[in-house]
């Protein structure tokens, strides 16, 4: 199932939309919960999210996560108030405006825009291939389908990258972290941690990748992930 003893795993990467929410995308009580359990279990945990970072960090706080941020997809890092960012917001900022110069009101952006540092979201109004053939003109620019919305984002940013900044300034071993997700966005994330769950919501290309595969869908497949973790510190 997994690359290396559970019992070796500190830290949970846990992505948030479709993970710890249910299907009309409303956080779930009992995530939350499992998330505080995880913490007093001795876990750092760590949301990576889309969304932007206010609302991020804000939602870590709330829930008890206590360790750094991911927000944007990637795009941004908050370590201990120290805020990274990757990827380039000029040409990401382009190629939005080239979409509402095609498209007009057709446009519908996120309102979390205004907060976002490099990554931009539109709501799935227009046909994301439309999309992808604007963007191409943009070499370092892709479309990224969160499910939820389309994302404006530079390429090669993802949340590995985040995660990878997280594991060298805390001294982290990769291998001493678990990430659970359900989208493409959790690709390269699931295939370079320790332990990669994919939730049973998750595309195919996602549960290639990953070691476990839970049996359930968003919240409830990320408590039966938690499981594994816990069950792991009790023996």
């Amino acid at each position: 199932m997994s690359r290396i003893d559970l019992s070796d795993i500190r830290v949970v990467v846990i992505d948030v939309d479709g993970t710890i929410t249910d299907e009309t995308d409303l956080l779930s009580i009992e995530a939350i919960e499992r998330i505080r359990l995880l913490e007093r279990s001795g876990f750092m945990t760590i949301l990576a999210s889309g969304n932007a970072l206010p609302v991020t960090k804000a939602l870590a706080h709330y829930i008890g996560s206590s360790g750094p941020v991911i927000a944007e997809s990637g795009c941004v890092v908050d370590i201990l108030d120290d805020i990274i960012t990757f990827g380039n917001p000029d040409s990401v900022l382009d190629a939005l405006n080239e979409i509402k110069r095609l498209f007009g009101n057709r446009v519908r952006e996120s309102w979390s825009n205004r907060y976002r540092h490099v990554d931009k979201v539109i709501s799935p109004t227009i046909p994301k291939d439309k999309l992808i053939e604007i963007v191409s003109k943009y070499p370092d620019i892709s479309i990224l389908d969160s499910k939820f919305a389309f994302h404006i984002h530079p390429k090669d940013v993802d949340k590995f990258l985040g995660v990878k900044a997280i594991s060298e300034t805390l001294n982290i071993s990769l291998d001493e972290i678990a990430a659970v997700g359900d989208s493409e966005l959790e690709i390269r994330l699931l295939k370079n941690v320790g332990f990669g769950a994919a939730l049973d919501n998750s595309p195919d290309k996602l549960k290639e990748v990953a070691d476990y595969v839970t049996k359930e869908k968003y919240w409830r497949g990320f408590i039966e992930f938690t499981d594994l973790l816990l069950e792991s510190r009790r023996v």
